[in-house]
């Protein structure tokens, strides 16, 4: 049955079409390309990361071997290939716990530099920063030791850093300082447990008592 309404509107669309169809198939098209570089851009991404994946699963079983240059390799080519993954951070840490360990502090310094410059994970910089601290510290480079620790970090590290600076503290022979570090720090501890008990003991050598 013939219909007036209906057949205006189907003559009205057709004419919007015909004024406005290229453009129409236009923005289909730069939409269906930008959904399929999407799509694209994500499994390009899934696949990087399954690759670090399987290199930093190598590197971690590398640590019982000792074998400095190829964990130091083994870390360079997650780092370099892959350094906006979480493991590239990781892997820097992991080569820079094995280059202390080796007495190559230079290194080891670098490495956790790397870390911190490069991972989006404030956790592991607060980690990161601390360790490097720690070689500041074993290098005697108390002040610079003291200013790492001074940059701002989440309250869970604050007793880990506040320990830390009361060893630095009472290495200079700063006891008013360090027994205010190491009272922080017991605040900020467990109760329960040998790491508490042992900061006690660090806060007790300095007169603090309880």
């Amino acid at each position: 049955m013939y219909d007036p309404d209906e057949q205006q509107q189907l003559d009205e669309i057709k004419a919007w079409l015909k004024r406005h169809g290229k453009w129409l198939l236009a923005a289909i098209v730069i939409a269906s390309v930008a959904s399929a570089s999407y799509f694209g851009y994500r499994h390009y991404e899934h696949a990087r990361n399954e690759k670090a994946s399987a290199l930093f699963d190598a590197l971690s079983k590398m640590q019982d071997e000792k074998d400095l240059r190829k964990i130091r390799l083994a870390a360079s080519t997650i780092m370099e290939s892959f350094p906006k993954t979480a493991y590239a951070a990781r892997a820097a840490m992991i080569v820079a716990q094995s280059d202390f360990d080796a007495g190559e502090t230079n290194d080891a310094k670098l490495q956790l530099q790397w870390a911190l410059d490069h991972s989006q994970e404030p956790e592991l910089r607060d980690v990161a920063r601390l360790r490097l601290a720690r070689v500041l510290f074993d290098e005697k480079k108390y002040a610079d030791a003291i200013a790492e620790l001074g940059v701002q970090h989440d309250d869970a590290f604050d007793g880990l850093y506040s320990d830390l600076k009361g060893d630095i503290f009472l290495e200079e022979g700063k006891l008013d300082q360090a027994r205010s570090a190491y009272l922080l720090a017991l605040n900020k501890t467990e109760k329960s447990g040998a790491y508490h008990d042992l900061i006690q003991v660090k806060l007790d050598s300095t007169g603090g008592g309880k």
